[in-house]
């Protein structure tokens, strides 16, 4: 397991981030950098590190960033979250890798496109991250996780209806039994 800790102060952040990992087997062969920084668009990002040489070597490496805050708050930063939203928040992360990493370089590049002007196909990448991550033992967490953003005051009302849009609810996720999703997402490329 080659893990890199990029802009990383906190001690609970990467003790969470290893205890995550730790459930996701399958990732340990890969190179996992994690990055704290400034990030517009969400709280956190799971994403392929794609270069010219790993498109022809085929080598696969994948960074999480982290942001400072919670999007939509300038308040709540991510190292005072709740370890079990910390840790839900990163077991849906964890959960994008697991989707990507039977994908190639090329087919990572059509996954994107189609993520940023499909929300029919955004919501089945986000369905299956939670379902990835209620399937490595996260159930618990991805609802903590839930819970805080919708009930949060200090959030928006705008990002709540991303969530809510986008993602698994609540029940859904409390409906997962012995490691099934109540809906099987499906992402066609």
């Amino acid at each position: 397991m080659k893990i890199t800790f990029k802009n990383i102060q906190n001690q609970k952040i990467k003790d969470c981030f290893m205890e995550v990992l730790n459930r996701y087997e399958a990732l340990h062969q890969y190179e996992i950098t994690l990055v704290q920084k400034r990030i517009k668009a969400s709280t956190m990002q799971a994403q392929p590190i794609v270069s010219l040489k790993s498109l022809f070597t085929g080598v696969k490496r994948y960074q999480i960033k982290l942001a400072l805050y919670v999007k939509d708050s300038d308040e709540i930063m991510v190292s005072d979250l709740p370890d079990d939203v910390l840790i839900g928040w990163l077991a849906h992360e964890l959960g994008h890798v697991v989707d990507y990493e039977p994908r190639s370089n090329f087919g990572m590049i059509t996954y994107g496109l189609r993520y940023v002007f499909s929300g029919k196909f955004k919501r089945a990448a986000e369905h299956e991250a939670d379902n990835i991550a209620v399937v490595h033992g996260f159930a618990a967490e991805i609802i903590a996780t839930k819970r805080y953003i919708l009930e949060n005051d200090f959030l928006g009302d705008h990002y709540k209806s991303i969530i809510n849009k986008y993602y698994m609810s609540i029940d859904d996720v409390g409906l997962c039994k012995d490691e099934n999703a109540p809906i099987e997402p499906k992402i066609e490329l």
